[in-house]
């Protein structure tokens, strides 16, 4: 068996850009035996309690951890941002199976999310709550005007984007560019 406080270290890395961009644990919990599932998923859980990272929330989602969900629920009503909400909601609803409930507090938080990078970040979550109605207010940002927001619309519904990248380059294309006034 492996020392569970080396094996949280490895699952839960120190919340910065360096050590979490493209990170992925998903392969440590797939290979931890069930002594050491039991340790680390309470490990985890009394680590939410005092931390609210979303990767510890993640991490419980991915091991299926029913025994996490009063500490995850209890987590999604002490949150005040709309897209963290959306983000614990979504966990809580991979660990059920579905759940009406989260699905909804997604749903209604999605009202609020404004911010175009944010927005971007939870078209992914939103999508995976597997809601109809979540997915026709997704829908409604496949043409968005920006590219960026358009494009992760589509890819979090699975919708193809070749006409969009394409879209896009002919609109570059036909800019004209700062140093052409010049010319005239």
């Amino acid at each position: 068996m492996r020392e569970v406080k080396q094996l949280l270290k490895e699952l839960i890395p120190p919340d910065d850009y360096q050590h979490r961009n493209g990170f992925s644990n998903e392969h440590i919990i797939l290979s931890l035996s069930e002594v050491e599932k039991v340790e680390v998923e309470q490990n985890l859980i009394e680590m939410l309690k005092k931390n609210g990272d979303t990767l510890i929330g993640e991490t419980l989602a991915i091991m299926k951890s029913k025994n996490s969900l009063p500490t995850l629920k209890k987590t999604l009503e002490l949150t005040k941002n709309p897209s963290a909400k959306i983000i614990w909601a979504s966990y809580i609803n991979e660990i059920k199976g579905g759940d009406e409930e989260m699905k909804n507090i997604a749903l209604n938080e999605f009202e609020n999310v404004k911010e175009k990078y944010t927005l971007i970040s939870t078209f992914h979550y939103l999508s995976s709550l597997n809601s109809p109605e979540i997915k026709e207010k997704i829908r409604t940002y496949i043409n968005h005007k920006d590219y960026l927001i358009a494009y992760n619309a589509r890819t979090s519904l699975g919708i193809d984007t070749k006409d969009l990248i394409a879209r896009e380059r002919e609109r570059e294309k036909n800019k004209s560019k700062w140093w052409q006034f010049w010319k005239h």
